[in-house]
């Protein structure tokens, strides 16, 4: 079972954080207090009254300041990420927090100037970086995710969910479905163990996959079972790209023992019939070509 992680911004994650997510916290939490302080009883102070809706606004933007390095903190992010993320509103923090203060005691010069100045500056230029970062990891993701929804884990060809969605939505009517299934498969897994078969429904694939062209597709649909869809209704190509099919498997060679044979369903579809209905002829068809010797192919009747 695949484990999911949920972002939570609690403080109890701190106990969970490795000890750099737990020493760059603390030493921002470190630096706003010290600072605060030596501020405080340092410069001389300044009457709040007159200065309300600056602080009020400074103080609004270090707090917000102050959840989004938090949830940093919390998050799963990308090396590159993290460490600008976090370099940029650490520094940002640092220079609002000035920032802040100024609104309660006169600073000197240099910190309301160059300190407050340069860190909230270079903290937005690192802090800007870090979230590019995070959209580049975050669509590496995602582009993962939805290669992982339509692609075949051990043969690397499509799978079911995409056939389906594939031929749903293809103009070319009426189409055929090929269902093709490997014989004896479960004889070559017992005589020969399962990394062989592995290595056989490999083979199979990707010499199957090679030749689907021009608009025809191709899927493992589960198993040693493959789908075919020809967006063409000539019978007798169809008949001849079969054996071409069953062709190629022999080709494969079992451990030097034996040839691969496959067997196919054919059906080709009638006027305005659901793709549930043609898979299932198609599969009627493959269970005659099983009872009637393998290595060969069969049509479902219309």
């Amino acid at each position: 079972m695949i484990e999911t992680v949920k972002l939570t911004v609690k403080l109890s994650n701190f106990y969970k954080m490795s000890w750099v997510n737990k020493a760059v916290s603390l030493a921002l939490l470190f630096y706003m207090i010290i600072f605060t302080v030596y501020a405080l009883n340092t410069f001389p102070p300044l009457n709040i009254e007159n200065n309300v809706y600056g602080f009020t606004t400074d103080f609004s933007n270090l707090i917000v300041l102050i959840f989004l390095f938090w949830m940093v903190q919390c998050s799963e992010l990308s090396r590159q990420a993290y460490v600008f993320s976090t370099l940029g509103l650490l520094l940002w923090t640092m220079g609002t927090t000035a920032d802040v203060l100024d609104e309660l005691v006169v600073q000197p010069f240099w910190v309301s100037v160059y300190f407050e100045d340069l860190c909230r500056t270079s903290g937005m230029l690192f802090t800007s970086y870090g979230l590019f970062k995070t959209m580049r990891f975050v669509q590496s993701i995602h582009n993962r995710l939805a290669c992982e929804l339509i692609i075949d884990d051990l043969t690397k060809v499509h799978n079911r969910r995409y056939f389906y969605r594939h031929v749903r939505s293809a103009e070319v009517t009426p189409y055929v479905i090929l269902i093709i299934d490997i014989d004896h498969f479960k004889s070559i897994n017992d005589e020969f163990g399962h990394d062989v078969g592995d290595i056989i429904l490999n083979q199979l694939a990707n010499k199957y996959n090679d030749i689907f062209v021009d608009n025809a597709q191709f899927a493992r649909l589960g198993g040693e079972e493959f789908g075919g869809y020809l967006p063409t209704s000539k019978m007798l190509q169809v008949s001849d790209f079969c054996q071409h099919l069953i062709d190629l498997a022999h080709s494969i060679n079992v451990k030097n023992v034996r040839h691969l044979t496959v067997s196919i369903g054919v059906a080709k579809q009638t006027p305005n019939e659901p793709l549930d209905k043609v898979m299932k002829r198609a599969d009627q068809a493959l269970y005659v070509a099983k009872q009637t010797g393998r290595d060969r192919f069969e049509i479902a009747p219309n």
